[in-house]
């Protein structure tokens, strides 16, 4: 076979896999980390892996975003999963301060707040795999508050589901109402992975109250196919350091 006939092929193939990649099909091309600092982080990937929703609690620095990213690669990579999508999401709530009406698209207004899922995809497989990831919405950034009326999920040429995973970090700002919203929003095959550090809220609440997050842990306790998991300064895992001051606002 000619040189131009054999380039010809490849690009042929390579067109056909960028085609297929929109329509759900798994995209096997891609490589990313697959080790964990400790038995707790795979304890949760485990975990991730096996149930229809995953709560997470705990300190920061613990590896909560990083393990359910590499979890949601793994789905997406693994066809058995029969995953096509990764939708990440977060409140749009400012510690503290806030910094004001924010110019430009909706995507540069969300990067400040999503910059963290990024940052951990670049860290897991690469700057080359996230563009690809972004220009073939396999993941999917989008504020919590535009998700009402979705449904996660979809389904192929065929009519079979193709699920996706839902990964929601800082649910600690999340009201009840809201995550009663996320979660519903669930379709046939998917799976949400909803974490958060309690002790972090920036959610303006009576005594009384608590956020989305703390009544998640209560509510739906002894459910086939729900786990929780919960870290604590000692799993930190960003640097030893940090273990011994963060457990000074224990004080």
């Amino acid at each position: 076979m000619s040189k131009t006939r054999q380039g010809h092929k490849k690009k042929s193939s390579e067109e056909s896999e960028q085609k297929d990649a929109g329509k759900g099909y798994v995209n096997k091309t891609f490589t990313f980390q697959s080790k964990f600092k400790n038995q707790k982080q795979k304890e949760l990937f485990t975990k991730i892996l096996a149930n229809r929703i995953t709560f997470i609690a705990g300190a920061p620095g613990t590896g909560k975003t990083y393990i359910a990213l590499m979890a949601a690669l793994r789905m997406l990579k693994d066809e058995r999963f029969r995953v096509n999508q990764v939708i990440i999401t977060k409140p749009s709530i400012e510690a503290a301060k806030t910094m004001g009406h924010l110019p430009g698209t909706l995507e540069e207004k969300l990067s400040p707040y999503m910059f963290s899922f990024w940052s951990n995809l670049k860290k897991l497989c690469g700057q080359d795999s996230v563009n690809y990831f972004k220009a073939n919405d396999m993941v999917k950034e989008v504020p919590l508050n535009y998700l009402r009326g979705n449904t996660f999920g979809h389904y192929d040429d065929e009519g079979n589901p193709l699920g996706c995973i839902c990964v929601l970090d800082e649910a600690q700002n999340c009201t009840i109402e809201e995550m009663k919203m996320f979660i519903s929003r669930m379709g046939e095959g998917t799976k949400l992975v909803i974490m958060g550090d309690m002790e972090q809220s920036d959610l303006k609440l009576q005594k009384h109250e608590k956020s989305g997050l703390e009544d998640a842990f209560n509510r739906f306790q002894n459910i086939p196919g729900i786990e929780f998991m919960k870290f604590t300064e000692d799993d930190i895992v960003r640097d030893p350091f940090l273990i011994e001051v963060m457990k000074r606002y224990k004080i």
